[in-house]
């Protein structure tokens, strides 16, 4: 059954987060789909430009297109009446937003208690991204391979030669990143 996933601003605030999201959702096709609303949009847009207060508009526009573009919903509409027993007041709108939309899962690298001091009791499971990532990872042995593959041939061409690994480190997926460090391992010892 394809998992509804909802996704917080401060995963599509990182542009390593996001293009695992959706490299892993195109390698398992069916297993999940990203779901967001335009409140998370506008989020982005905010923290993009607070870090970035000179861009030029097509650095926001950029990535704003790609989200939509990649996005399987944004969500319209959602109550403002809902019971939250969140501890954040500012992240009411996710919980609705992914009641709303029967999300299965709520992807963020907040804590559960910002959403709900009773996690059982809600029709979603709060997971930070290492976490999702290693459980999709688990559920489809060969998606994380093909990924490294697509990054690497992304990244091939580009001056930056990035670390796939140490990418997702200084993302917050630590443990995610020891998965893809020990497949980076066993590729490189390919004949």
């Amino acid at each position: 059954m394809t998992q509804r996933v909802f996704v917080d601003a401060n995963v599509f605030f990182s542009k390593t987060l996001t293009d695992w999201l959706f490299l892993l959702r195109y390698e398992t096709e069916g297993m999940f789909q990203v779901h967001t609303t335009e409140d998370v949009c506008a989020e982005v847009i905010y923290r993009m430009r607070k870090k970035n207060p000179t861009a030029p508009g097509h650095f926001t526009r950029r990535r704003i297109d790609l989200l939509r573009g990649s996005l399987d919903e944004i969500i319209g509409d959602y109550p403002a009446d809902l019971p939250f027993t969140g501890a954040d007041p500012a992240d009411y709108h996710v919980h609705a937003a992914a009641t709303a939309g029967r999300a299965d899962i709520v992807i963020t690298a907040n804590k559960v208690g910002d959403f709900t001091n009773d996690p059982d009791a809600e029709s979603y499971e709060v997971m930070h991204p290492d976490d999702f990532f290693l459980l999709v990872g688990e559920s489809s042995r060969g998606c994380v391979p093909q990924v490294i593959e697509k990054q690497i041939m992304h990244w091939k061409h580009d001056a930056r030669r990035v670390q796939l690994d140490e990418m997702l480190e200084r993302a917050g997926c630590p443990e995610f990143a020891i998965t893809v460090r020990e497949l980076l391992r066993h590729r490189a010892l390919r004949p």
